[in-house]
């Protein structure tokens, strides 16, 4: 019996520049918040920390070196490693805590110099390992991921910043990286794994049921389990689960057949961990994709929907954004069908938010991309959708179907979450403002209840492709 008690005790723990700040065995006597991004294409990792009941005099310093650990009794590790960027004290109602923000990356003051000349013919691989060695950080790589193609035809010469010489070789040869726990982790996600496979189940600990999605790199993945620190970012996962549900925006376009399930194997893509050790909530979100399914599944058919309400150049522009984010471009035509009214016309503006343009531009965003509402009311619309490029570039990575790409249009703090995440409730403003959205009727909005608009936009814009 205490053997299996033991995978349900949560603890956890954190380091500071090396020394023990919160032990393991200290650990409940505070009430710790957090939440750590940990995908492989923004190169680095990131976490938000609060922490409730520390000492007035207890410090944090910026620049300080944390390590931060959680899990079960029976599954106990890092689960970020990295350097605080920033330390706020705030309060909630009778409740003060301390905010620690982190990234993974540390800064070039710490990293070595690179001056490595490599032959005609030399592997990619090869000047991987030079660039975690002069990092220096221990490279995780599967090289049955690399051909004899991943090769430098005429030599090459890596010079300078390890890290711009990684974003070099990230340009020239496709993969994505992250720096992780102290390693330099490689992977491609779409591409065939030899790496450890972990089951995730109702047995292993699965949260609710898996959730079915796509997007340009293929069939997809969104499972929540227990956390488990030995699960990677190059780790592979074994679904099963006797249901499964659908995102909303990307049954339509995928084709799903009705029995379809998300059962089977995928790469690991990403990971988002988030626990409340005074609540629930101790799980890692698992993002992933099965690999081979890019080329089976293509973006797009004949035209985009809406297609025939715009113009060539505006189609072209489209899709030219659409692959610099990685998106499928009907995603970008049925939001902005829906935020435009279907007019497309880049002056669109909420005479109530003074939100202006193709996706609504409020004025504080505007002057954050640089511009105003007013420049954006003039441009024309090719011209505009270079912003629309310009605002999903920062969470890119995150957005991963035709809800997510909405959400950071209507609630940004909703991107990567389950259809079933609540936005707002009865009594809020924006509950009132939408109330319409309210479907069943339970005094809630959810993201899925939010996003049905902009599907019933797509499936619209089917008769206008183009």
């Amino acid at each position: 019996m205490a053997a299996n008690i033991k995978q349900y005790l949560r603890k956890w723990s954190m380091m500071i520049n090396g020394q023990p700040f919160i032990d393991s065995r200290d650990g409940h006597q505070f009430r710790v918040v957090f939440e750590i991004d940990v995908f492989p294409s923004n190169s680095q990792s990131f976490a938000d920390i609060q922490i409730y009941n520390l000492a007035k005099t207890t410090t944090i310093d910026r620049g300080s070196d944390l390590i931060f650990s959680a899990g079960y009794d029976d599954k106990f590790d890092i689960i970020f490693s990295g350097t605080v960027t920033n330390v706020f004290r705030e309060r909630i109602g009778p409740d003060i805590f301390t905010r620690v923000l982190c990234r993974s990356a540390g800064t070039p003051l710490n990293r070595g110099l690179m001056k490595s000349p490599y032959g005609a013919g030399a592997s990619v691989v090869d000047a991987l390992k030079d660039v975690a060695r002069a990092w220096p950080l221990r490279l995780e790589i599967d090289p049955t991921q690399f051909t004899e193609a991943d090769t430098f035809p005429s030599g090459w010469t890596a010079q300078g910043d390890p890290k711009q010489v990684l974003d070099d070789l990230k340009s020239m040869f496709k993969f994505d990286a992250i720096e992780e726990r102290g390693t330099l982790v490689v992977t491609r996600i779409d591409k065939e794994r030899s790496t450890n496979v972990f089951d995730i189940n109702q047995h292993t600990g699965m949260v609710g049921y898996p959730e079915v999605n796509r997007g340009p790199q293929g069939i997809g993945v969104l499972v929540t389990t227990r956390i488990n620190p030995f699960i990677r970012v190059t780790s592979r996962i074994n679904v099963e689960s006797e249901f499964s549900t659908y995102n909303t925006g990307n049954v339509y376009v995928a084709e799903v057949s009705g029995d379809a399930s998300a059962n089977g194997e995928y790469n690991v893509f990403g990971i988002r961990y988030t626990g409340d050790s005074h609540g629930d909530t101790w799980d890692m979100r698992i993002d992933a994709i099965r690999a081979g399914t890019k080329e089976v599944l293509p973006i797009d058919g004949p035209g985009l929907v809406w297609g025939a309400k715009v113009d060539q150049d505006f189609r072209a522009k489209v899709r030219e954004i659409a692959e610099r984010l990685n998106f499928d471009p009907n995603w970008i035509m049925s939001v902005i069908a829906f935020e435009t009214g279907r007019s497309f016309l880049p002056s669109t503006r909420n005479r109530l938010s003074g939100a202006t343009g193709l996706i609504q531009f409020i004025p504080s965003t505007a002057r954050g991309l640089g511009t105003t509402t007013q420049a954006l009311a003039n441009m024309t619309a090719v011209e505009q959708l270079e912003y629309v490029y310009k605002y999903f570039e920062p969470k890119a990575s995150q957005i991963r179907n035709m809800a997510d790409c909405y959400m950071q249009v209507l609630w940004p703090a909703a991107v990567g979450k389950p259809d079933d995440y609540v936005l707002w409730t009865a009594g809020s403003i924006e509950y009132t403002q939408n109330r319409g959205l309210d479907t069943n009727h339970d005094g809630t909005i959810t993201k899925g209840e939010a996003a049905g608009r902009v599907d019933r936009m797509f499936k619209e814009g089917l008769a206008h492709k183009a």
